[in-house]
């Protein structure tokens, strides 16, 4: 007996699957590739940062000789409208100058530690079943965001993460799960972070 099959009926048609071996393996590296990238950024704006730093340290150093040059002057000379002049405006200008250094000078830690550790810590994980899409790290507050191919991927990479250097003895209280567009996505906050947007909320 003959049948007809009919190639046009919907189970006979392609169909994408999202999850998979090969799309696990792409999205782990366009991950790497992502903090790659992030790290040379944060690397680039540190070696800038210490230029600039190192330009007004010299500054400063030339200053100081200059407003020694011209203490020495008012000392031996007697006391010149002119050179009192020049000599507030050098104090202005070496106060300005070492305020903008330790400014740097702290900018420079601030962007150092929290980065580069972290980056670090998140390259030693390594689980084909959870990628980052966006992270947001300081010394004191977490947010990491990112997709799974299943629920229970998630609690097994956070004890592994938690192991880290960075994010050892970090306490994420704050952990969701959710499914956008078929796929499962989640948001982790530290307690810090969670306390930071709660002062948010009561001053709004």
């Amino acid at each position: 007996m003959n049948s007809r099959i009919n190639l046009y009926r919907d189970e006979f048609k392609p169909q994408f699957v999202w999850v998979s071996a090969t799309n696990a393996i792409v999205f782990s590296v366009l991950t790497l590739l992502l903090m790659g990238g992030t790290y040379f950024a944060v690397w680039e704006s540190q070696q800038s940062s210490a230029q600039e730093l190192a330009q007004i340290q010299t500054d400063i150093a030339t200053k100081e000789r200059q407003l020694a040059e011209l203490t020495k002057q008012l000392t031996d000379r007697q006391k010149n409208p002119v050179l009192l002049s020049k000599l507030e405006t050098q104090k202005f200008r070496l106060s300005t100058a070492k305020d903008l250094a330790d400014k740097l000078s702290n900018l420079s830690k601030l962007q150092e530690k929290p980065f580069s550790t972290a980056l670090t810590s998140f390259a030693e994980i390594n689980n084909s079943s959870v990628w980052l899409t966006s992270f947001k790290i300081n010394d004191k507050n977490i947010e990491i965001q990112g997709n799974i191919n299943e629920p229970g991927a998630l609690p097994s990479w956070l004890k592994s993460i938690g192991k880290t250097s960075f994010f050892n003895n970090r306490d994420f209280r704050a952990a969701t799960v959710f499914r956008t567009e078929g796929q499962l996505g989640f948001k982790i906050e530290s307690q810090a972070a969670q306390i930071e947007e709660a002062r948010g909320e009561t001053n709004e």
